[in-house]
């Protein structure tokens, strides 16, 4: 895992790339190098996890090839005995070389061969020809700006502030961050920056702009012909080959425990396959209560599994906290999820230089509430009575919980008013509100970018409904926009902010095809007010787990941030109210309303802690409207 900048174009400067590079430097502390020539300069800060001496050293040339490359490809041994097979002799043990080797044979159908998490650049000195491409899920960033005849790549979006780049600020995406507490890709802070979307890949040739194309796609539906044990057994050694390909390190590798079943589950089947105990980190808040601390179903897990745990006691400091994310986001999420996770990479590093997570088992096996409330939308749309209990429950309130039963249930409700697509983005919207009552300036009519999210190759949310069904639909959605552009941004910033490599064991594509036609009984059943998720990994997770364990509630790896602003926010948000909140850009009243709804027991975390990080991100950058 690494961080890189590169400039194409006439005579690209060296001394801006060196500029940019310190906007990425953080991610790469092992190693630094640069490269330069009339048309192209790079520079390149290491993580060195495969092959980790000097031979693996980046910018990498071989023969008229020049590659730059962030990520790690895991099944690079069974690729560089193939290329050995074909006559190639390799100079160092890093995956990084078999990049330029594979584009001299496949070009760009190289990266369909390629399992792992990636952003590449590869310069073709000869040809004049850059190719770029971003693996599958978008596990690994890689933003790109076109400008005056020149063309800049970046690991992150905060680089093109460091270098001669004109750049203006997108009140969509501020909207974005705010109400969908993500910004989507291509789109990004910037108008004049787009981000690659996650499985595409793009050729620049001399007087050409990009030309992006899509190499991967999600399976076909075509129902699998399995069932009963025999499924079950399938789906399990997929989940096997999975995890074991992404323990391929030469540094320390740990897990993020949290007690759930999915990272339980990794650990279980990873202790099967090790010799030696597995390293297992948990973060637990002091003061919190009891339903925002997992350490004990984690320390139950570890001592089944022999794991050397260990559990960060953090006495944070909520002010301190907006000010670490803020500058670890070159571009916000909102998810408060980044929180732990910020906290749980800074306590592992000093004792692995690789982490594993449980990101994408929820979106792949039916883990959500919301996937079981569109099995259930259409059925109970003529349900009478739903007006009289959304009344009730509007008078109660929502539960100071972290599950908050009785808010998931009222928006449930409200949601049976509207068809399948627009109940399933409200359920996952921060607010309902428009943009003359949030924002002081009129909605920006920006430049469309050229570029596809990877949502619209199928027609949107709408088309993956009709396509997959509405439970696999709804999935699919978040694995190529919810996973993409929010867990995996989060996971890859907050980790890389402390020079450690986050993993994401579920997130194969070999399993993502099977899993995407696995009936929808097999993930979710119950009732909206007594779900069974997640029904076939828990079947699974059984063969190795104690049953309290797989079977206990879902909690989720989350801080307690709503408390928090009944406490040490307060001021803040009311400072926020009182002084021109997001330099100038969102109207006072707007806050104030969703203020005092939460002070009077309605849940409006996710909109607030939106509203300060996005305030203290704009602030670090001197945005003024």
């Amino acid at each position: 895992m690494c961080g890189f900048v590169a400039l194409w174009g006439q005579y690209p400067s060296l001394h801006e790339c060196e500029r940019m590079a310190s906007a990425v430097s953080q991610r790469g502390p092992d190693d630094k190098g640069h490269y330069q020539d009339a048309a192209f300069a790079a520079v390149h800060h290491r993580l060195a996890i495969v092959g980790v001496d000097a031979r693996g050293h980046q910018p990498m040339q071989v023969d008229d090839v020049v590659v730059v490359f962030n990520g790690c490809i895991y099944n690079y041994p069974d690729l560089r005995q193939q290329l050995e097979d074909e006559g190639v002799h390799f100079f160092s043990d890093s995956d990084t070389e078999i990049l330029p080797h594979l584009y001299r044979r496949y070009g760009a159908t190289m990266f369909t061969m390629l399992q792992g998490m990636f952003a590449i650049v590869l310069w073709d000195t000869e040809q004049k020809i850059i190719l770029i491409a971003r693996d599958s899920l978008g596990e690994k960033p890689l933003f790109v700006c076109e400008q005056a005849g020149r063309v800049g790549f970046a690991s992150t979006l905060s680089a093109f502030e460091h270098g001669d780049f004109t750049l203006t600020p997108d009140i969509q995406a501020v909207q974005d961050v705010l109400v969908r507490m993500r910004v989507e890709a291509p789109r990004t802070m910037y108008e004049e920056v787009s981000q690659l979307p996650a499985g595409c890949y793009a050729m620049l040739r001399q007087g050409e702009s990009l030309q992006i194309r899509r190499y991967f796609f999600l399976p076909e539906p075509e129902p699998i012909q399995l069932s009963g044990d025999d499924l079950k057994h399938h789906v399990k050694e997929h989940l096997q080959q999975a995890f074991s390909l992404r323990m391929l390190a030469d540094k320390p590798v740990g897990i993020f425990l949290s007690g759930g079943v999915d990272s339980s589950l990794i650990a279980a089947m990873l202790a099967q396959q090790s010799s030696n105990p597995l390293h297992s980190f948990c973060v637990r808040f002091t003061g919190a209560s009891d339903d925002y601390d997992e350490n004990r179903f984690a320390q139950q897990v570890a001592n089944h599994l022999g794991c050397e745990h260990q559990t960060l006691e953090v006495h944070a400091n909520a002010l301190q906290c907006l000010d670490d994310l803020a500058t670890a986001f070159d571009q916000p999420v909102s998810n408060a999820a980044a929180l732990p996770t910020y906290l749980i990479s800074q306590a592992a590093k000093p004792y692995v230089d690789v982490a594993l997570s449980g990101v994408g088992g929820d979106e792949l096996f039916g883990g959500y509430p919301r996937y079981l409330g569109m099995a259930w939308h259409q059925r109970l749309q003529g349900l009478p009575a739903r007006h009289l209990l959304l009344s009730l429950l509007n008078r109660w309130g929502d539960s100071d919980s972290s599950r908050n039963v009785r808010g998931r249930l009222r928006r449930f409700l409200q949601g049976l008013d509207m068809d399948a697509a627009q109940a399933y983005q409200a359920w996952t919207r921060t607010v309902e509100t428009n943009w003359q009552q949030m924002f002081t300036r009129p909605q920006a009519t920006t430049a469309t970018k050229k570029w596809q999210n990877s949502n619209d190759v199928y027609g949107g949310l709408s088309g993956l409904l009709s396509y997959y069904g509405v439970v696999n639909g709804a999935m699919a959605y978040d694995l190529q926009s919810y996973i993409s552009d929010d867990l995996l941004v989060v996971g890859d910033r907050m980790s890389m902010a402390h020079g450690l490599e986050l993993r994401a064991p579920f997130l194969d594509t070999n399993l993502i095809n099977v899993m995407m036609n696995v009936p929808e009984s097999c993930k979710v059943k119950g009732f909206p007010w007594q779900e069974k998720l997640k029904v076939l990994l828990k079947e699974i997770a059984c063969d190795d787990l104690p049953h309290d364990i797989v079977y206990r509630p879902k909690q989720g790896f989350m801080a307690p941030i709503k408390h928090w602003l009944r406490s040490d926010l307060t001021g803040e948000v009311e400072d926020l109210i009182a002084n021109k909140p997001l330099g100038g850009l969102i109207r006072p009243k707007f806050i104030q309303n969703q203020w005092s709804q939460h002070q009077q027991g309605r849940d409006r975390s996710d909109i607030l802690w939106g509203l300060l990080l996005m305030n203290r991100w704009m602030q670090q950058r001197g945005w003024q409207f």
